[in-house]
């Protein structure tokens, strides 16, 4: 669930991997695998990239996500 939000506010973003890393201060490949769900995230990268996307950590984390069509 993590990593499908992620992907889907990254994409409704209009960010790329590489962009959502450099604004979450992340390597792109660890990016990829929080997308894959093949990485743990700490809190504060919980954070880092909540910040990165301008939602509140808890929204990563919610099954029932509600991503906005606009950017």
């Amino acid at each position: 669930m993590l990593g499908r939000n992620v992907r889907r506010l990254r994409e409704v973003r209009g960010l790329s991997q590489e962009k959502l890393g450099e604004l979450a201060d992340l390597r792109q490949a660890h990016i990829s695998d929080i997308e894959s769900g093949l990485a743990n995230l700490t809190l504060d990268n919980l954070q880092a990239v909540a910040v990165a996307l301008g939602v509140q950590p808890m929204d990563l984390l919610n099954d029932r996500l509600k991503v906005p069509n606009s950017r």
